[in-house]
């Protein structure tokens, strides 16, 4: 459980450490946010600027234009691929809503956020993996992740309410959430699968 705060604090260190990378590279993620077609290559390109951070490779904005320009098409059809979740999640809650407005249709509506919650949670790890892998390979990172997830619970529950807490605070401390926030959350999925697969590693040499 003391690896999640682990890797909390290396997240930390490495966003201090490259404000200014940091800095732009989360506006620029931003701004294909608001234009929606650039943004799931834009989230792409912000892992993989956070991957060559956490590895202590040199990283400036400029790798940011390189990871949209590899990893374009990758990046849409994870797009894709969460699009449909997230109308198929979503319709879900708002449907059970309206049509159960009941203590049980509460109950379901509550489940089917859960649901949603896990999925974008799941989302850090999945791509934290792609970019471990020497081929990228999203059904490949899609099965780790979520192995990750299933035999980490309490770890990844625990980073998680870490991580929602400091971005609460850094929203509060003069938005300071929508300037990095967005690379911190990728440096933060890269360190938790390379902090899982170090851990791993360690336990297969111990066995």
């Amino acid at each position: 459980m003391l690896d999640a705060f682990k890797v909390l604090k290396t997240a930390l260190r490495d966003s201090w450490g490259n404000l200014w990378t940091i800095a732009i590279c989360n506006l620029l993620w931003m701004l294909s946010l608001l234009l929606v077609v650039p943004a799931p290559p834009a989230t792409l390109a912000l892992f993989y600027i956070a991957n060559r951070i956490a590895h202590d490779e040199p990283t400036g904005p400029e790798d940011f234009w390189e990871g949209l320009r590899r990893y374009r098409w990758l990046g849409w059809r994870w797009g894709v691929i969460n699009l449909f979740l997230l109308f198929l999640l979503g319709g879900d809650i708002v449907l059970v809503g309206h049509l159960f407005p009941s203590d049980w249709g509460r109950f379901a509506q509550g489940g089917f956020i859960a649901a949603l919650l896990i999925w974008l949670w799941l989302q850090i790890f999945v791509l934290g993996f792609l970019f471990e892998q020497e081929e990228p390979d999203l059904r490949l990172a899609f099965r780790n992740g979520a192995m990750m997830l299933g035999r980490n619970l309490g770890f990844s529950v625990l980073l998680a309410s870490l991580v929602a807490a400091l971005l609460a605070l850094g929203v509060l401390l003069f938005m300071i959430s929508a300037a990095a926030g967005g690379v911190f959350l990728a440096l933060v999925g890269n360190h938790a699968v390379i902090d899982r697969l170090h851990n791993y590693r360690l336990q297969s040499v111990g066995g």
